[in-house]
């Protein structure tokens, strides 16, 4: 494989034994303009999309330790409820169409030096754009912060937000400052997170270009046992799906939905969807100064593939015995049932993912156990599937068999611009940034770029 971007030290031509880079403790934080908007407090009220899946039941079961996450993305800013639990890989935000993962420069995963072959941190022009004097591995854009919160946060004391697998690790390779990349960029990424020792990739981008390369990393990873987790894509004016990667077999591909259940109306039903996860104001991480780093305004199928790359966390944790086909075959198994075009099998249910009883062909166990020395039969028996957009709307639902009583928000509003909302006193700043703007054909995306998926209105 090409070696990557920042004269990675870990990650050269034919792999690498093991990831030596730098852990949240250095993880950056915001500079000016990168992003150019930064977070606001999180809501006091636990967010709808968590309340629906109901995650936090199976935690006394797994959180999801022992699992590396892979972020491919636009990289990772500091959050405590992150912990220690972000390593940096390479970034290859400089890489361009035939420079995928120059290794040229000077710093490492973690490290600090810059994106190897590239002369600055921003535009494609080279001499910097949002971010240029910022840390080389900030999160300029804010998503894919956003990302590695709905997968791995921690719940602290006075946060409503947490994620959906609070032990697991994030590998973070970013590979753009701006709201698109070139396609090239991503296989080398995909290698790279294998070679690093991932588990699953979470892949929140898309592109409508169906390459050798990418499909050739794609079965790269997963022949290495790892779980590929892609965002279905959104639909635009500027073009439909199918979507790569999320189009290929053996990818666990999400669809979106909206806090009353049904499809995000963005949401591509050309890409074959295996299954779906909420997508709409959805609150997560976003750069900033602690406490003022969330942002509860997130749109795209980005943030259901997160939600499910959380949720794949857990079941690998749980079960380490299942390779990646069990895995994903498991948690399309347990969703809650198609809901009509591009609902694949229906909303991901963390709970059942871990508890339900499988019929014994899908427990590669001989012995009555379930692979991890899990019982094959445990506590929770999977019934009919449940109503889940009736627990939606419901005001108030029991959470798997716990019994605990959470009382659920009202359907939020789906705005046509604000990720951000301004606080008591204190002025509209506007939007922030966002990489798949919903409003008219995408002009400045050019052809060889993908573009990851996320969307106001």
């Amino acid at each position: 494989m090409a070696g990557a971007a920042g004269g990675t030290a870990g990650v050269a031509a034919g792999g690498t034994a093991g990831v030596a880079a730098g852990t949240g403790a250095g993880l950056p934080g915001p500079a000016p303009d990168c992003p150019a908007q930064v977070g606001i407090a999180a809501p006091a009220s636990t967010p709808w999309a968590q309340q629906v899946l109901g995650f936090p039941a199976v935690w006394d079961l797994t959180r999801g330790g022992g699992v590396t996450v892979a972020v491919i993305d636009s990289g990772v800013d500091a959050n405590p409820q992150f912990g220690d639990r972000v390593i940096l890989g390479p970034d290859l935000a400089g890489a361009g169409p035939g420079d995928p993962g120059d290794s040229s420069g000077p710093g490492g995963p973690g490290g600090p030096g810059g994106p190897g072959g590239s002369s600055g941190t921003g535009d494609s022009s080279g001499t910097g754009g949002p971010g240029a004097s910022a840390d080389a591995d900030a999160d300029c854009v804010g998503h894919g912060t956003s990302v590695a919160g709905l997968i791995a946060a921690a719940p602290m004391a006075g946060i409503s937000f947490a994620g959906v697998a609070p032990a697991a690790t994030i590998l973070s390779i970013k590979i753009s400052d701006s709201d698109a990349f070139a396609d090239d960029v991503t296989p080398v990424a995909i290698r790279d997170a294998v070679e690093l020792g991932a588990n699953v990739i979470n892949l929140s981008l898309a592109s409508t270009a169906d390459t050798a390369a990418l499909r050739s990393a794609v079965d790269f990873a997963l022949s290495r046992n790892v779980v590929v987790v892609a965002a279905a894509g959104n639909d635009e004016q500027s073009g439909t799906g199918p979507f790569y990667p999320a189009a290929y077999p053996g990818v666990l591909s999400v669809g979106a939905v909206q806090p009353d259940g049904s499809l995000a109306s963005f949401s591509d039903t050309r890409t074959p969807v295996s299954v779906t996860a909420p997508g709409v104001n959805i609150t997560s991480a976003y750069p900033g100064t602690f406490p003022d780093a969330y942002d509860p305004g997130d749109n795209g199928t980005s943030f259901a593939a997160a939600f499910v790359s959380g949720v794949v966390a857990l079941v690998r944790s749980y079960y380490p015995g299942l390779d990646e086909a069990q895995v994903v075959a498991r948690i399309e198994a347990t969703a809650d049932g198609p809901a009509g075009p591009g609902t694949g099998h229906g909303l991901v249910n963390p709970v059942q993912a871990v508890t339900a009883v499988l019929p014994a062909a899908r427990v590669s166990s001989a012995s009555g156990s379930a692979p991890g020395g899990h019982p094959a039969h445990v506590a929770i028996t999977r019934g009919a599937p449940p109503d889940r957009s009736a627990r939606i709307v419901s005001l108030v639902v029991s959470a798997g068999s716990f019994g605990i009583l959470i009382v659920l928000l009202a359907a939020a509003t789906l705005t046509s611009a604000a990720r951000r909302r301004p606080g008591p006193g204190e002025a509209d700043r506007g939007p922030l940034p966002h990489w798949d703007v919903g409003s008219g054909p995408r002009s400045r995306r050019n052809p060889g770029e993908g573009e990851f998926q996320d969307r106001i209105g």
